[in-house]
């Protein structure tokens, strides 16, 4: 859930955390700004005041990742003549969230079992009551009976004459006409069978390679696509070779961040050792937790995360708009 707050010149901020909550972005409000620059800084239980950014009109924002537990005491406040807005979201601790994209996986993998069973048994009771009202033969009457047996004597009458005629012929001309008649048949056989053509050598071209040995080209491969529970969808456009990420490692990545709408980047890191968190603890938002587990090291993703799993209907303004779905391409550089 979206967490914000405006920090106007000369007030302090102070509070006991009653919700943990994280501070992702500060930003500078242009509209109130000078040329002086802006120090956002932080008093954290009482202790000694920490700077945590300086703004200005050449560098409006900065990138923070500051986690905030419940019972903690905290002040912020601004040294200059400018507001700062910060930008984050509420730290839950709902169990679902919290599952890793295995077991989300393990979880759909089980409703296909259950319903491929289901189809199974609804397909046996459809072919048991077919077998039940299967249409038994209609009964003949009287006369259809006689017909039949009618038409069967005559076949057996014409069959026996024919039996007879040839019985009546000298054996030695039977004999010659039958196996005439069966040589001819032969003939016609053979002839109207095709002969398996004999195999002819291949001619070798100069500089030409077999045909078995051409190079096979094989057509790209679509990315894996999977849609979890909440909308999350997650393409592997490429598998690693390390070892397998879960819930707890420490995680450095490559991204770059988009608006599905219209494809504009609002921010990236894809230099250095990357961009660190533990993945699974709600340092980064949902969707992240969600579709960074399971990746190998190596391995890149496309995650498309809906604004329900990202930042909510508050956005994180002025660059991520609100209801908004976001998509990352995320490289899992290392993990520990």
């Amino acid at each position: 859930m979206f967490w914000g707050l405006i920090i106007e010149p000369g007030k302090k901020y102070s509070q006991t955390v009653d919700n943990s909550f994280h501070i992702s972005k500060a930003t500078l409000d242009l509209s109130s700004a000078t040329d002086e620059d802006i120090t956002l800084l932080l008093d954290y239980e009482g202790q000694q005041e920490y700077i945590l950014c300086h703004l200005n009109k050449t560098n409006k924002q900065e990138s923070l990742d500051l986690n905030f537990q419940a019972g903690d005491s905290i002040s912020l406040f601004s040294h200059g003549q400018a507001s700062v807005h910060l930008s984050g979201y509420l730290l839950g601790d709902d169990d679902e969230d919290d599952m890793t994209l295995g077991e989300m996986m393990e979880e759909e993998e089980e409703e296909e079992d259950e319903d491929e069973e289901m189809e199974e048994k609804d397909l046996r009771a459809t072919l048991q009551a077919k077998a039940v009202k299967r249409p038994q033969p209609e009964k003949t009457n009287g006369k259809s009976q006689k017909k039949a047996k009618v038409e069967v004597e005559e076949e057996e009458d014409e069959e026996e004459a024919e039996e007879e005629e040839e019985s009546k012929q000298p054996p030695a001309k039977q004999l010659s006409k039958k196996q005439k008649k069966m040589q001819k048949k032969a003939q016609q056989q053979q002839q109207q069978s095709p002969k398996p053509a004999a195999p002819q050598p291949e001619k070798k071209k100069e500089g030409a390679k077999p045909a078995d040995k051409q190079p096979k080209v094989e057509a790209p491969k679509s990315p894996a696509k999977k849609t979890l529970p909440g909308g999350l969808i997650i393409e592997d456009v490429k598998t690693g070779n390390g070892p397998e990420s879960k819930k707890g490692d420490k995680v450095a990545v490559y991204y770059c961040g988009k608006l599905a709408k219209n494809g504009k980047q609002f921010d990236q890191s894809n230099k250095g050792p990357g961009f660190k968190f533990e993945l699974g603890k709600g340092q980064v938002i949902k969707g992240w937790d969600l579709g960074v587990a399971g990746m190998k090291v190596g391995g890149k993703r496309k995650l498309t995360i809906p604004a329900s799993l990202a930042y909510g209907a508050g956005g994180a303004p002025p660059q991520i708009p609100p209801n908004s779905t976001l998509v990352f391409d995320v490289e899992l550089k290392a993990l520990n």
